[in-house]
């Protein structure tokens, strides 16, 4: 009870100090006149009885301050002090000030948008009940890559297994919603014990129930917080209700809460997911098969269960599966990926490296700060030795200065909080590229308490040297009349180090922008093996009962892509159910005749097209050798289909694949004729080697659920037939649904989105670093100039030419840029190879980067030099000399 009572009293007199002062004061006066009354009582004169009573009353000030450490803190009036003098003393250097600030608010405002990042994407904990106890549970193939699983696969795992508390598997799904006007949705099929494992609960209604998880009971729904607002105008009696998706009706189970945000989809570019279905699958489904690998598993461990301990069960489980069915596993084990691994390793090497290039950004505005700090420490030497002969001790004159450079600090990182604020809008305008949780990047108090950290780290780190250099001031000296100030030998030689510290960092900083640009540049001249210009991709998904049946099917499409080709300015048209660069993944098993395996799991896949007449002519695929898909390979024609350059080479070797033989999908099923080789294109991005594919005529095999993309070829711009586009499809069905409108040039930049923020971001900050290095190198040299005025004088009156006068003033700082860019190489090599992962056909020790970034480096850096020296030399000496 006490100590509250004295924290409370304490508290009391911080927040009423100048009542406190009054109060204080008056009560010294009234005990002083007392005193003076006593002696003027014994008889001394007046002058005389008030002069006892202040020796007998003892030092006013020091009682002061002896009240204020027993009714306050002294550490807080002291701290106080300081930042009100501080202030002051920044107040009275404007242009000092202003310059610091812009070069803290540069380096630390940069650090401050990129920790918003790494903590919105990165550290913010994941939207799941314990998430570090999930992990994905993938296949091993033979390559040992993780690789989706069959259905019968996953029931085996879940019956046998010890170690999983729950095992569920999920799969895409994209549904057209039709409430009011259609939209088609990014969703999931899932199994019903899916957000029993993530440990997440609806916020209305109820969970999917076990029974529901069945090929006859599974049209029961559960939606997002977000799409039950947007379509349902958050109506909670909408629980129970039949919704129509895909002319089919589905019962909504129940709502999951506002704060949910799923992260798991098969469709990188699907956008957010906002519905789930129950898979409803069993054994007896084709699609079951353990040679299916078309599910997600994701499994919760149980308490007190390690990884590895998972790990190794789940190994003795696949074994025991390999040696039960060998035709249906090329190889045993089970890969265990820890969900945050899995939905932010992609994202969270990129931001790393951009967290670790600021970083350096922010040590070049430490360096640059020490450098101002020191020039202006010069002038400050006066000042210092006045406080230090009035007996102010170092320490004291130490802790005064940084605090200084601690509000200086807390000013630039004010400033600095602006880039933070507005980093997830100028994301939003640029492009994230593949950036998850974007929606979680927003000032917090982890930003705010990383700011205020870095604020006060930079203050203390930058003025730490020149604090201690001042504090050394020698007072005889400096408080002569017309000393001149000067700079010992320690503060030139730490300037220097800062110089060369500085030119190091920013040749780091250039030289991965430089590699990032080359690797850039390289990648946008591959060929992604068609043309995307002046071309319109529109998707659609059929809806309605009558489309079950593969004839109406078959000629809907015929007649939209007739149709579309024919509408003016356009030069031809296509629908494919995948296109490159788009996100899809369709990928079959391809088995060639007599190059099968016993086991027919290690046979190859090959991605596959399932197209309409005219999709290679407009998306300007090259047919090398062989015929295209034409009208005549009907579905009662011989199954024909297509292959890619890698397809040929890699299954037919030095043989002319036209006339050979596949299956696609199983060793049961029936044979397919090669009919054509076409080029390569690059499917996953342009930075992925082609791997095998495959062409197969949409009349022979319509893609499942209707879905198809139409891929038209304009004379002019794609966006100018996009509403013709779309008439012409709904002249032939007004019901079905056109989505993702859009050029596929736009693809190809999706694809190298990521890679184009990275350069952007590093680019930038490399800018910023070799700026301020400029202004440090220039301040420096502008400061030794103005030091060595008499000298120059006197060099220039005894006839001393100006190039030797200039080849004097320039010769130190280039020495020093010379050092800084021989380390800043070195450093280089060593951090660059962090970058070898985000590299494309460019290594991290490129010889020609290198080269060019120090040549860049060293004529900016010498310019620098040069300016201040060249008007050194348009001073008068007899000027030069009456001045000193």
């Amino acid at each position: 009870m006490n100590r509250l009572r004295e924290l409370g009293r304490r508290i009391w007199m911080l927040a009423h100090r100048r009542q406190f002062d009054a109060d204080l004061e008056e009560e010294m006066r009234l005990h002083l006149e007392m005193r003076q009354q006593e002696h003027l009582h014994w008889g001394m004169q007046e002058d005389d009885a008030r002069t006892a009573a202040r020796r007998r009353f003892g030092n006013v000030t020091a009682l002061r301050e002896m009240s204020h450490m027993a009714w306050g803190w002294e550490w807080f009036e002291n701290l106080a002090q300081d930042v009100r003098y501080s202030l002051r003393i920044l107040r009275k250097s404007p242009g000092f000030t202003a310059v610091a600030m812009l070069t803290l608010a540069l380096g630390i405002g940069a650090n401050t948008a990129i920790f918003s990042l790494v903590n919105g994407v990165l550290l913010r904990p994941l939207p799941y009940h314990n998430p570090d106890r999930l992990t994905m549970v993938w296949e091993k193939s033979r390559d040992g890559s993780p690789e989706n699983v069959g259905y019968a696969t996953y029931l085996d795992w879940k019956a046998q297994n010890k170690s999983f508390e729950q095992l569920a598997i999920y799969s895409s799904w994209q549904p057209v919603l039709q409430v009011g006007e259609p939209e088609q949705l990014n969703g999931l099929r899932v199994t019903s014990n899916y957000f029993r494992t993530l440990g997440i609960h609806p916020e209305i209604g109820r969970d999917f129930l076990p029974e529901e998880d069945a090929p006859n009971a599974n049209k029961v729904v559960i939606l997002s917080h977000s799409l039950w607002q947007r379509k349902f105008n958050s109506d909670p009696n909408i629980v129970g209700r039949p919704i129509n998706m895909n002319a089919t009706q589905y019962i909504v189970a129940g709502i999951l809460p506002s704060s949910y945000q799923s992260l798991m989809s098969q469709d990188p570019r699907g956008g957010t997911v906002e519905i789930w279905r129950v898979l409803g699958y069993d054994v007896s489904q084709p699609w079951a098969c353990r040679t299916c690998h078309h599910l997600v598993a994701i499994g919760r461990l149980r308490d007190g269960v390690a990884f590895t301990q998972a790990n190794a069960e789940m190994d003795t489980i696949s074994d025991a599966l390999t040696k039960a069915y060998p035709k249906d596993y090329d190889d045993a084990g089970v890969i265990l990926t820890p969900t945050p691994e899995q939905l932010l390793g992609p994202a969270s090497a990129s931001l790393y490296i951009l967290l670790g290039a600021v970083s350096l950004v922010l040590l070049v505005a430490c360096a640059n700060l020490a450098n101002l700090l020191l020039a202006r420490a010069t002038n400050r030497q006066r000042e210092v030795a006045v406080r230090t002969a009035l007996g102010a001790p170092r320490v004291r004159i130490i802790r005064q200065l940084l605090v200084e450079n601690c509000v200086l600090g807390l000013l630039g990182a004010a400033a600095g909080l602006i880039p933070a604020y507005w980093t997830p809008r100028v994301l939003a305008v640029l492009g994230a590229g593949d950036l998850p949780r974007l929606d979680q990047v927003h000032l917090d108090w982890r930003v705010l308490l990383f700011t205020v950290g870095v604020a006060l780290l930079i203050g203390i780190a930058s003025g730490l040297a020149p604090a201690y250099r001042l504090s050394k001031t020698d007072v005889h000296d400096s408080l002569k009349e017309g000393t001149r100030a000067s700079g010992s030998v320690a503060g030139r030689r730490l300037r220097g180090l800062l110089i060369v510290s500085e030119v190091a960092l920013s040749l780091t900083l250039l030289i991965s922008a430089g590699l990032l640009l080359r690797s850039l540049s390289r990648l946008l001249v591959v060929s992604p093996g068609f043309e995307p210009a002046n071309v319109l991709s529109m998707q659609t998904a059929v809806l309605g009962q009558r489309f079950n049946d593969n004839i109406i099917l078959r000629q809907y499409f015929a007649d939209a892509v007739a149709r579309l080709g024919a509408l003016p300015g356009v030069q031809s048209a296509g629908a494919a159910s995948q296109i490159p660069l788009a996100g899809n993944m369709d990928r079959y098993g391809f088995h060639a005749e007599g190059k099968m395996h016993p086991n027919p799991e290690e046979d190859p896949s090959a991605e596959r097209y399932c197209i309409t007449p005219g999709f290679l002519e407009t998306m300007r695929i090259p047919l090398l050798r062989g015929r295209d898909i034409s009208p005549a390979d009907t579905a009662t024609a011989p199954q024909v289909l297509l292959i890619g350059e890698t397809t040929a080479r890699r299954m037919w070797p030095g043989e002319d694949p036209i006339g050979k033989r596949v299956k696609l999908g199983g060793v049961d099923k029936p044979w397919w004729t090669v009919v054509g080789v076409t080029g390569d294109v690059h499917h996953v991005g342009l930075d992925a080697v082609p791997d095998m594919q495959m062409y197969i005529s949409h009349q022979q095999w319509p893609f499942p659920d209707g879905l198809m993309i139409f891929v038209i070829r304009t004379v002019g711009a794609p966006a100018a037939i996009s509403s013709a586009a779309q008439e012409a499809i709904h002249s032939i069905d007004p019901t079905q649904l056109i989505s993702r409108i859009t050029p596929l040039e736009n693809y190809v930049g999706l694809s190298v989105q990521s890679r184009k923020l990275t350069l952007l971001l590093i680019g930038a900050f490399a800018a910023i670093a070799l700026a301020l290095s400029v202004v440090g190198i220039y301040g420096v040299t502008a400061y030794s100039v103005s030091q060595r005025t008499r000298e120059i004088g006197i060099r220039r009156a005894l006839g001393a030419q100006s190039s030797e006068v200039l080849g004097l003033l320039v010769r130190e700082e280039f020495l020093l840029i010379v050092v800084g860019t021989v380390l800043g190489v070195v450093t280089s090599l060593a951090l660059t190879r962090f970058l070898a992962s985000i590299l494309f056909e460019v290594k991290p020790t490129d010889p020609m980067t290198f080269a060019l970034v120090v040549a860049l480096l060293l004529g900016i850096a010498i310019l620098a030099c040069l300016i201040p020296a060249r008007r050194a030399m348009r001073i008068d000496p007899m000027v030069a000399l009456r001045c000193e």
